[in-house]
């Protein structure tokens, strides 16, 4: 008997606010905005032979189309999902209504560091009509207090003051680094003087690589988490082409992780470190305080993702895991992601009945505690803040 999930709650655990389009897309936007690619490029328009995917579309970008196409009932074909979806969304509010109620999609922790200028939480709770936490990201933090403080002491407690006084905030369930876009996760131990001589630097160029000094931030970042009692977030594995990659393995974080001073700060890595799944799941097993998301690869490894949740469970423990999407542009990246998850994840624990590894209520628990229960259990010290 097949596993089911398709009625499960779902909670996002990382996703970005977006807007409305104010117009609506050419399938060449609509594809670029479906893209991680922070690359600008022409697609080619040349002829296509029938039922020749779009040019630019990948395997996420067809499942998106062939599940979409069912949604607005209309032919697989991006020119018709995409006219579809376009007077659908006039209405933008009711569309993703609309959508997140048919994936049974109730709450989402918004990382609201992007897009810059940022979004408002009330604004994106407002458009989304569920559940709202937000994790506050430290980068744009930095940046706004280089352009305040002339000196590195006064940035110093400027930026503590700054993300300790969000933590204290109801709905703000922790902070967030993407240090790994930056200058990557080999963490050093903190060193102040270092740091410091990083400074000017970073105030002339505030995308400079300065490691030292955002080493320093992010172990402060990690001290008022473990002060706050809440979790640390912070970016692994691929995103968009400004990652540095051969610095992006969670495998780098370990050193950091393991100090004897954060044994007990919470600390999710985001995505899962994506690709080096395999090295995200065995530190959660390793390291009690630590979890992971499988999001960024769900949805856009496409059929990829059904392989990752049985490689991410070789190691990780089930009560560690959560789910998550990364959507960033659009309420249909939020609304595939929990279809596919679940579609994905049916397959995995059905095999695992048919395995006799597990009984079928065992399962279903599982897909319950992955797509909703671990994130309440991890965070229900700081959901009072939550909007319904």
């Amino acid at each position: 008997m097949k596993v089911t999930l398709s009625d499960i709650p779902a909670i996002d655990v990382h996703a970005h606010p977006y807007e409305a389009n104010i117009r609506p897309y050419t399938e060449e936007e609509y594809v670029k905005k479906l893209s991680l690619s922070v690359i600008p490029t022409k697609i080619s328009r040349d002829a296509r032979m029938p039922k020749q995917p779009f040019p630019g579309t990948n395997m996420w970008v067809q499942i998106l189309i062939q599940r979409l196409a069912s949604f607005l009932g209309c032919e697989p074909i991006l020119e018709e999902v995409v006219a579809h979806r376009n007077r659908r969304a006039t209405n933008f509010q009711q569309f993703t209504r609309e959508l997140f109620q048919d994936a049974h999609l109730t709450g989402i922790v918004g990382d609201f560091g992007y897009p810059q200028p940022p979004l408002t939480k009330e604004s994106y709770q407002d458009l989304c009509g569920v559940r709202m936490w937000e994790v506050y990201r430290i980068e744009p933090v930095m940046v706004r207090m280089s352009e305040q403080c002339d000196s590195f002491t006064q940035f110093v407690e400027s930026y503590r003051k700054d993300v300790r006084n969000e933590l204290k905030k109801d709905g703000v369930i922790g902070l967030k680094s993407i240090i790994a876009y930056r200058s990557g996760l080999d963490i050093q131990e903190m060193d102040e003087s270092n740091a410091k001589a990083d400074y000017a630097t970073f105030k002339a160029n505030t995308r400079a690589e300065v490691k030292r000094l955002r080493d320093y931030c992010l172990h402060i970042a990690m001290e008022e988490c473990t002060k706050a009692s809440k979790v640390m977030h912070i970016h692994t594995g691929i995103g968009d082409g400004e990652v540095i990659l051969p610095k992006a393995s969670p495998s780098f974080l370990l050193d950091m992780l393991r100090d004897e001073q954060y044994k007990n700060t919470k600390v999710h890595l985001v995505h899962g470190g994506y690709p080096w799944v395999e090295e995200a799941a065995f530190i959660v097993s390793i390291l009690p305080n630590v979890y992971m998301d499988i999001s960024l690869q769900n949805p856009f490894s496409g059929h990829g993702v059904k392989r990752v949740l049985s490689q991410v469970f070789e190691f990780a423990p089930f009560d560690k895991v959560m789910y998550g999407s990364d959507a960033f542009t659009m309420p249909e990246m939020n609304w595939l992601g929990v279809h596919l998850f679940k579609e994905c994840f049916e397959d995995v624990l059905t095999d695992w009945v048919a395995h006799n590894y597990m009984d079928e209520g065992t399962a279903r628990v599982i897909g319950e505690m992955v797509l909703y229960r671990n994130f309440e259990r991890v965070y229900h010290d700081h959901l009072k803040g939550d909007t319904s």
